[in-house]
């Protein structure tokens, strides 16, 4: 027993030495020679970059897209495509996202994969809510559901209600929005998928309190509290304050509730996640606002309008502009309010137009090649994946191998 029990304890750590090893942090990334490992990082990168750093995502895509290009390498290109469409449609441009986020889904339904044409449709559907076409993104959010019932993946086949629901909300419907909400929760729970279970049960909190139900609004935080807490997500961990700080404010219970939300503010600078950071920003401004402390309200709007100015976060911006512009016109500062106006006024032409100008590709980059295949890198996520299999499981018999031959010897 104790011998088999050491080779568990070695295949263990072997395992898990060449899972830390294998995280797809940007540098090993950018580092990947193979382009079928280098797209299968540039997924597990997106992920992340998705919520938290979405400058950080077009860099990555960028990177990917030019080896692409270089070594016509079609499943490179495919999620490349993906990483950048996702990017554009959640700064603002959003037919050009579409525009890439098509390019990829075409490969990825030719490929069968539908795990991957689920979550492409899911952005679809998103992108579509953001530009104001409803009727197009409910189809989308339904593509993604109807694909994702055919994947080998149980979270594909009810991704798409999330959007769905909140698509229902933002039509009027809110009896249907939230049943579908309540279904979508119900699956993450079922499925242990507790970081979108806090995300569902936060949106939820703020529709309740929307409709003036404080009670079950502040009883819905709190289970977004708990599922953010047993997710060990610190992202979510640093919402959960953001939700603890919100209920504290609904119970009037002010000292606390600012407590929590500089705690969240903390985090997320240590997080460096841009848009959580603005969010912060927005929810401690909004504290002091109504707490009529207009000075700190002031200094936490300006530091959030600063950034989203920088980031070109165009609907946060208005968020910024619009808190400045009541406090100003509460204050009869004129010439600032006039001022944020018209800055309200250009920002909203950007996100109405596309925010203007597409972003422009840099050199070296063409997305039109056949898909010749590159004599180095054969265009096969199985292949690339298969390799590595075998490459563990050899290393593993040669470990086992040597054990047995240690321990023959050591009884000899």
């Amino acid at each position: 027993m104790k011998l088999h029990s050491r080779y568990a304890i070695l295949i263990i750590c072997f395992l898990s030495c060449f899972s830390v090893n294998g995280q797809s942090e940007y540098r090993n990334f950018q580092k990947q020679t193979d382009l079928n490992l280098k797209s299968e990082m540039g997924m597990e990168l997106m992920n992340y970059y998705v919520r938290e750093n979405l400058d950080s995502l077009k860099i990555a895509a960028v990177d990917l897209l030019l080896d692409a290009s270089e070594q016509q390498h079609e499943f490179a290109r495919a999620v490349g495509t993906r990483m950048l469409g996702i990017y554009l449609s959640r700064t603002g441009k959003i037919k050009q996202g579409l525009k890439y986020l098509k390019m990829a889904l075409n490969y990825f339904e030719k490929k069968e994969d539908f795990t991957v044409v689920s979550e492409i449709w899911n952005a679809i559907g998103h992108a579509y809510s953001r530009e104001g076409s409803y009727e197009v993104s409910k189809e989308a959010y339904e593509n993604s559901l109807r694909f994702g019932e055919h994947s080998n993946d149980a979270t594909a086949g009810f991704n798409g209600k999330l959007g769905l629901g909140r698509l229902y909300i933002a039509m009027g419907d809110t009896a249907t929005g939230m049943t579908i909400l309540h279904q979508y929760k119900q699956s993450s729970i079922q499925s242990e998928k507790y970081e979108a279970a806090a995300d569902v049960y936060a949106f939820m909190a703020q529709v309740e309190s929307d409709k003036g139900n404080n009670k079950l609004s502040r009883e819905y935080y709190g289970r977004s509290i708990e599922f953010s807490k047993r997710s060990q997500s610190k992202p979510h961990i640093a919402h959960s304050y953001t939700n603890e700080g919100i209920r504290k404010f609904m119970d009037q219970d002010y000292d606390s509730s600012l407590y929590y939300f500089k705690k969240s503010l903390d985090l997320r600078i240590e997080l460096k996640a841009i848009r959580p950071i603005l969010e912060a920003h927005y929810n401690l401004g909004s504290f002091y606002d109504e707490r009529d402390s207009m000075n700190l309200a002031i200094q936490y709007f300006e530091v959030g309008r600063k950034m989203a100015e920088q980031h070109k976060m165009w609907p946060d911006l208005v968020d910024f502009l619009d808190a400045l512009i009541t406090i100003y016109d509460k204050r009869d500062n004129l010439v600032l309010k006039a001022t944020y106006l018209k800055r309200l006024e250009e920002v909203q032409e950007i996100i109405d137009n596309g925010s203007g100008e597409e972003d422009v590709l840099p050199d070296g980059i063409n997305l039109n090649f056949t898909g010749k295949k590159n004599k180095k890198t054969k265009d096969s996520k199985d292949e690339g994946g298969l390799n590595w299999v075998v490459f563990i499981l050899i290393v593993l018999a040669l470990l086992i191998v040597f054990f047995l031959f240690l321990e023959r010897n050591r009884f000899n």
